[in-house]
């Protein structure tokens, strides 16, 4: 009786070994990442986790598997970053801008896992579909909270959902773009996006600047 449980035993302590050794891998992968920037290669990541590419591949099936495994785990951390501040209780504008922050902030924080993550996956289309699913995540939140808000106004609250994936899709874009090109600040990138959200496009009384 003993020799069977010791039997069954082993495959789950193997399977816990390997997920073990799985998480190793991908901590490895991202920190390479991080170091030497969004063109890293597979055999850089590789390297990294101190194995070859056919082993890295073997724990996460292939390149795809990795680069999806990759972007998991940078999505999770992105929604809790972004939606954390949902809950505060603040004024619509101050929710808006601390969101629009915690956005931009994170993307600032880690620019080259980023790049990483965008780029792989942009060219997949399940990779699109990732990115996809991680907007519809963030934005049906985003739309929990607007709606709420609407209600206590007496306003309707049918405008939540259209408001929040427009919000969500607006700040996406414009940290793609700002990534690349940080001709400004993050303050004032913040501050314009903002600015256009909560006030549209008019541009307010002459001399006046957006939100910091």
């Amino acid at each position: 009786m003993s020799g069977d449980r010791t039997r069954s035993s082993r495959p789950v302590e193997r399977d816990d070994r390997r997920a073990e050794r799985r998480t190793q891998l991908l901590d490895a992968a991202v920190t390479a990442i991080r170091e030497q920037g969004a063109g890293a290669t597979m055999e850089q990541l590789a390297k990294a986790g101190g194995v070859t590419k056919p082993i890295l591949y073997r724990h996460f099936g292939d390149r795809d598997g990795l680069i999806s495994a990759i972007a998991e785990s940078f999505s999770a951390d992105l929604l809790t970053s972004v939606t954390t501040p949902l809950g505060a209780d603040a004024t619509g504008r101050e929710l808006l801008h601390s969101t629009v922050d915690s956005y931009v902030a994170f993307i600032e924080r880690d620019p080259n896992l980023y790049r990483f993550m965008v780029q792989n996956l942009s060219q997949r289309r399940e990779g699109l579909n990732q990115i996809t699913s991680l907007i519809d995540l963030i934005a049906k939140q985003v739309a929990l909270v607007v709606g709420e808000r609407l209600r206590q106004a007496g306003q309707d609250s049918g405008a939540a959902v259209p408001w929040a994936y427009g919000i969500v899709g607006l700040v996406h874009q414009a940290g793609d773009w700002w990534v690349d090109d940080q001709t400004m600040s993050r303050d004032t990138l913040v501050g314009y996006l903002v600015s256009l959200l909560w006030d549209g496009l008019d541009p307010g009384p002459a001399g006046s600047t957006p939100d910091a």
